[in-house]
């Protein structure tokens, strides 16, 4: 009988956009509304984003419930598994025609009176740094950028507060190329090694001081770097050693824990009648009904 876990991450939706009559850069919250009725005027065939070496397509939008409903297609044409038989044989899939290849379905969520958008997320998903940038090209203008932040609790970064001695942190990035500027700033110049890497690239970064010799009071002078990566949905893991004075014991902060987010188990009536996949139809009415759960938390919590 088939079961499958899956996850489900909320995100508010932000924008970098060049302000004329302050000559600055800003940043504010952004409603997806018109970039998506955009997209909808396009044909189904031209809505394609490009990952690492596979595309995507936004094959169906839907307006339900006063609010979008997306279904993206992330298309696999090469590195496709192999076939096999109960009787040992194996078979490639070497009939797919050049306009053929394996879909992977992904499912969001966007509510345009809350700016909160719900992504399905899964091994083969795509990013939400990917499906705001797919936006961003919608949209267009010079500095214009969208992104999506983590819907993190308020109180999160109070575990860890500015006097606070940073004893050490481990970080963990995905798709590092598509990650905000700010994060790549954050975790400094390596990062600009992966811009000619046409595929997406993982960063895990450790920094600590070293146990032996250590003084008490000694501290690594990166909170404001940490706040800036809280903020990233390709922030993965943000996991802190940290203590409030020099006599303090050392505790250990995971920021990325407070981030919203929820599973369901999918059982053997929600799969299709092949017993091999959940169709979007059937996620994403389990995504309305766990957003109807959340929704007052996000409007009165996650502000």
């Amino acid at each position: 009988m088939p079961k499958k876990n899956v996850r489900f991450d909320y995100f508010k939706v932000w924008s970098d956009y060049f302000n004329e009559t302050t000559n600055m850069m800003e940043q504010s919250l952004t409603d997806l509304t018109e970039a998506i009725k955009a997209a909808q005027s396009i044909d189904v065939s031209r809505r394609i984003l490009v990952v690492g070496d596979d595309v995507a397509r936004l094959q169906n939008i839907k307006f339900n419930n006063n609010k979008w409903e997306l279904h993206f297609m992330r298309i696999r044409k090469q590195g496709f598994p192999v076939r096999t038989k109960d009787d040992g044989t194996v078979n490639f899939f070497d009939d797919m025609e050049d306009d053929e290849g394996l879909g992977e379905e992904v499912s969001a969520l966007y509510d345009p009176q809350t700016h909160v958008i719900m992504i399905r997320r899964n091994m083969f998903s795509l990013s939400p740094s990917a499906i705001a940038n797919f936006f961003t090209t919608i949209v267009g203008g010079p500095g214009f950028s969208i992104y999506f932040k983590p819907l993190v609790h308020p109180r999160a970064m109070e575990l860890i507060q500015n006097d606070h001695l940073i004893r050490g942190a481990t970080v963990y990035v995905s798709d590092v190329k598509n990650a905000k500027s700010r994060t790549k700033f954050s975790l400094g110049r390596l990062t600009n090694k992966t811009e000619d890497i046409n595929e997406s690239v993982n960063y895990s970064i450790k920094i600590s001081l070293n146990q032996k010799g250590s003084k008490k009071n000694s501290n690594i002078p990166i909170y404001e770097e940490l706040q800036e990566l809280e903020e990233d949905a390709n922030v993965e893991s943000i996991e802190v050693r940290t203590k409030a004075n020099e006599d303090a014991k050392v505790e250990y902060v995971d920021l990325v824990k407070h981030r919203l987010t929820d599973f369901n188990v999918f059982t053997d009536r929600d799969f299709d009648n092949n017993f091999r996949n959940i169709v979007h139809e059937t996620v994403i009415a389990k995504m309305q009904q766990l957003y109807r759960t959340r929704v007052d938390e996000i409007k009165n919590t996650y502000v």
